[in-house]
Parts: structure tokens; sequence; C-alpha cells
């Protein structure tokens, strides 16, 4: 994906000028994106429980956003893990998770909606939460091969 928008991006030459303001940020607009995850860490918050750092990059239509997110493991944050891990499908709904699969998050693919937060005067992007994706919330056929009559 980065490749794709490095090479749809307006080259600049070597000398070109730069009239970009630094303290000015290009924020994605407040809404629902796909992300895939590009980076994790395990590491620890600053109260010092274990936490996960997720590095996540944003589809929308060739522009690209990165943030960070952190999921620190505690009971009371458990919801956002099983939101994460559903959106990714690495988890079912109603399914417990006998062991979280950190091996399997990094490349991992869902959705997520986005929230800005104010911050000393300095407005960041946020996960407001993971969406559990449409094909995981679909109901399951069952298999009607073994019936012993035509349905």
């Amino acid at each position: 994906m980065a490749d794709d928008i490095m090479n749809n991006a307006t080259e600049m030459d070597w000398d070109s000028p730069i009239s970009a303001d630094a303290a000015k940020q290009n924020l994605p607009p407040v809404g629902e994106y796909g992300f895939t995850v590009v980076g994790f860490e395990r590491g620890f918050s600053k109260a010092g429980k274990k936490m996960a750092t997720l590095s996540i990059e944003l589809d929308q239509e060739a522009q690209f956003w990165k943030l960070t997110d952190y999921l620190v493991l505690t009971q009371n944050m458990e919801w956002k893990l099983a939101q994460f891990f559903e959106s990714v499908g690495l988890k079912k709904p109603d399914e417990k998770l006998e062991r979280m699969p950190w091996d399997k998050v990094l490349g991992a693919s869902g959705k997520l909606k986005i929230k800005y937060e104010e911050y000393n005067g300095k407005t960041s992007v946020k996960v407001d939460r993971y969406i559990l994706s449409e094909a995981a919330q679909a109901p399951t056929k069952p298999d009607m091969s073994d019936m012993p009559f035509e349905v």
C-alpha cells in the first residue's frame, strides 16, 4: 500500500521549496477505515501493565495515514482486546480465546473508527473502536449435505 501511495504522490526535486507547516498535521477525516497492522511491539504502560503497541496503516482511496494504538492487557480493557481480535478475524463473537494470537497480528487487516482527541493544545487521531467485519457478523449456513432428506 505504501508503495502505491509513493508512486501516486507528486514528486519533489532535491532543491524544491517546502511550503508546508510542520505544526499543521494532515489528519484523516473522522470516520471508518480499513486498516492493516504494520508494526507490533510488546511492552509496558506507564503504570507498568503489559501493553501491545500497534502501528496501523489506514486505507482510504490512495491516502496514507499511520497511527499508533495501545492495547493494555488488563481485565477492564478486555472489551477492546476482543474488539481488535474480532475485527481482524482472529476471534469469533461469543468465542472464548484460550490465548491471544499475538503471532498473527502483524499484517492482519480489519476495520476501525477513528476520533480526534485534544491534549495540551494538540489534536491527535485515536482509535475510537474496532469494528467487527461483515463476514464475521454474517450467520454461517449449516451444512445440509448430511441431511437424510432434501430441503
